[in-house]
């Protein structure tokens, strides 16, 4: 007999999952700096601040004052629809606010470098926490093909976190007054965790009854090592850069899986599937990124100045998060896999971003990027709501406070896309899908406030003698600082 019930349940079970890894699939998300945040991290070419760490440490020793910089504040508003993944008019959404935490950069200095400079940078590379949960009560007849089975409810519940945080320390070296080089090596270190709930209760007549349940759970360390390495060549009005991220080289990782699976019923025709209980800690934990290579400019146009940069990602091949132990079972199943995957397509992201002076201290930006996804579109790799190619705007201004400059800006973000996947997996349990496809809606709003702090006197004489592009004009204030 086919048991169109277990079908529906581990449906359910499987839509929470999907937005684990929402953000994984996106390398464009969120920016590293004051002005990076507004420019769309359109830097690649002339940073012209300390964030060159990040964008391109070839540019670090071309900027003319190194200042530490924090990035205090960033408020971010996402929501997320599936339009009517549970049936008309059941639109699956989740919704949530985050404080995200600070980026930090500033200059190292040490005797004995000579002309070349050092630098360090502490940011959030990802980092959210999500709780979603619904609940849906049905009445009918013979509900989920369910013969007698009358009333029905249904409470799903997702608790979800990420959180990756690199640590860089920079090295850079002028060839010439306009040519710097540099590499920027980078300790990242990902925590992960997700556990999932779908219970269900029904009844029927004469006493019928049903209950199930299912639970998935995991969670995962892991610690690896990359690089960036840049080159930029800056003139009086012009600059380009030239930047490669490395692939990530594992260092360590671990994990735990978590499997659990249960139906009872009373008087109901239906063939429930085996009992399972397992939970494996000590689990295998992987995690790869991808080699990158960037290519940026800018150009002094009046009180303007233009930047624009593209980056292509190489494909990431499928591999196991965890790798976890087969789970035996009775029945036709025989063996489940508890196993994570993941895995990303090539792709190319661009921005374009305009600064503008006003005066001799306020500075006003304006920004468009792509944030292009590169999901792989394979069930397991639990990304469906992760493959909405995302469209940034981002604008605000620069401006002094007695020996330091405020960054005050938003970012909207927002993208569309239609998906077959939760129709067809449907459709395998023998349930009518709701639609032929679903569509994905998204959007993400971030407001901004950073600080520049100027740290004075520390710079060398010689770097009077380095290039300075419009956008390192020193914004004097009534004390005399930048």
């Amino acid at each position: 007999m086919r048991t169109p019930w277990r079908g529906w349940l581990l449906l359910v079970a499987w839509l929470v999952a999907g937005s684990a890894w929402a953000q994984d699939a996106h390398y464009w998300t969120r920016q590293f700096g004051n002005r990076a945040w507004l420019l769309g991290g359109a830097l690649l070419g002339d940073p012209a601040d300390i964030s060159a760490v990040y964008y391109n440490p070839g540019a670090l020793v071309l900027v003319g004052t190194l200042e530490l910089e924090l990035t205090g504040s960033v408020f971010e508003f996402s929501r997320l629809s599936l339009v009517n993944g549970l049936g008309p008019g059941k639109d699956l959404t989740t919704s949530r606010f985050d404080a995200l935490p600070a980026f930090i950069a500033g200059p190292l200095r040490f005797h004995g470098l000579g002309r070349a400079r050092m630098g360090y940078a502490l940011l959030t590379r990802q980092g959210f926490e999500t709780l979603l949960t619904r609940r849906e009560d049905f009445t009918g007849t013979d509900l989920v093909g369910v013969q007698g089975l009358s009333q029905l409810s249904s409470d799903v519940r997702l608790e979800h976190g990420v959180k990756e945080l690199w640590a860089g320390v920079s090295w850079a070296y002028p060839l010439s007054k306009s040519l710097g080089v540099g590499i920027t090596p980078f300790l990242a270190g990902l925590q992960q965790h997700a556990d999932f709930l779908a219970i269900s209760q029904g009844s029927g007549a004469d006493g019928r009854e049903l209950l199930a349940t299912v639970s998935r759970t995991y969670r995962l360390q892991h610690l690896r090592l990359l690089a960036k390495i840049g080159v930029s060549y800056q003139e009086e009005r012009w600059a380009m850069g030239l930047t490669v991220t490395t692939p990530s080289l594992g260092i360590y990782g671990t994990g735990e899986v978590g499997l659990e699976r249960a139906l009872s019923q009373q008087g109901l025709p239906l063939e429930g599937p085996a009992r399972v209980s397992n939970f494996q800690p000590g689990t295998p934990a992987r995690f790869r990124s991808p080699l990158s290579v960037g290519l940026g400019g800018s150009r002094v146009l009046g009180g303007t100045t233009l930047h624009a940069a593209v980056e292509v990602f190489a494909r990431v091949p499928v591999f196991r998060i965890l790798d976890s132990d087969p789970i035996p079972v009775e029945g036709p199943e025989r063996v489940l896999s508890s196993d994570v995957f993941y895995g990303l397509e090539p792709v190319v992201n661009a921005a374009l971003g305009a600064e503008h002076r006003v005066g001799d201290k306020l500075r006003v930006y304006l920004s468009v990027h792509t944030d292009f996804s590169a999901a792989i579109d394979l069930p397991n790799t639990s990304t469906l709501l992760g493959t909405s190619d995302l469209y940034h705007v981002a604008t605000g201004v620069y401006f002094p406070v007695r020996h330091s400059r405020v960054t005050v800006g938003t970012d909207l973000a927002w993208g569309r896309q239609t998906t077959r996947r939760f129709s067809d997996l449907l459709a395998l349990t023998g349930l009518p899908p709701p639609s032929e496809s679903q569509a994905i809606h998204v959007f993400h709003a971030t407001l901004v406030v950073g600080l520049t702090l100027g740290l004075g006197g520390g710079e060398r004489e010689e770097d009077e003698a380095r290039p300075r592009s419009d956008l390192e004009v020193p914004m004097v204030d009534e004390g005399g600082a930048r």
